[in-house]
């Protein structure tokens, strides 16, 4: 049986009506600092890029290093990279993944999350042969919810006290966690 992984090796490139998910270079290094750089666009997600040599320094470890199953976000209209997917805690015997991602705050609001996410939701259950997909998102970012329920999963549950901010000191985050298994993806197709 082929590994997820020889699988995901099949798909660096996913494409939708209106965007082009594509392997992250060190080309689109500006392009994601203008966002990695944005306490608004890096809010909750992870810690605001400090300089371009910060950013160009994270695509090598983390898109160079072990692109599968992780895609910049290109619009087709314009060739513009806004953002980034990913599928990471990819579990090969249980088949399941996490999903995330993040988007310039310049495209919030046009629906390019949603189809990116359904993109590479339909993705991993009709070519990958996934069982189950999660998605978390902090409590005070309700938007990010919306996205996931956008694409199909479900809420599961919420977990207090499951970290501790990194951008405002003292806070300690609620996550909100949602599911999408394979039977629940087929039923609602």
């Amino acid at each position: 049986m082929e590994s997820i992984f020889l699988k995901l090796a099949q798909y660096p490139i996913v494409e939708t009506e209106r965007l082009l998910l594509r392997p992250v270079t060190l080309d689109d290094a500006e392009a994601m600092f203008d966002y990695a750089s944005d306490k608004d666009n890096t809010r909750y997600t992870f810690l605001t890029n400090q300089s371009l040599e910060e950013t160009k320094n994270n695509i090598a470890q983390f898109y160079l290093t072990n692109p599968l199953g992780r895609w910049g976000i290109e619009l087709k209209s314009n060739g513009k990279f806004i953002g980034t997917i990913d599928l990471h805690k990819i579990d090969p015997v249980l088949k399941k993944a996490a999903i995330g991602y993040i988007i310039n705050k310049k495209y919030w609001n046009q629906g390019l999350t949603t189809e990116a996410n359904r993109a590479v939701i339909k993705l991993v259950f009709e070519k990958i042969g996934m069982n189950k997909l999660v998605a978390l998102h902090d409590k005070d970012n309700p938007a990010s919810g919306k996205v996931m329920e956008k694409s199909g999963m479900r809420f599961s549950h919420e977990e207090a006290y499951a970290c501790m901010d990194q951008h405002e000191e003292g806070r300690i985050v609620t996550r909100v966690h949602y599911v999408l298994t394979k039977e629940d993806y087929f039923a609602n197709k």
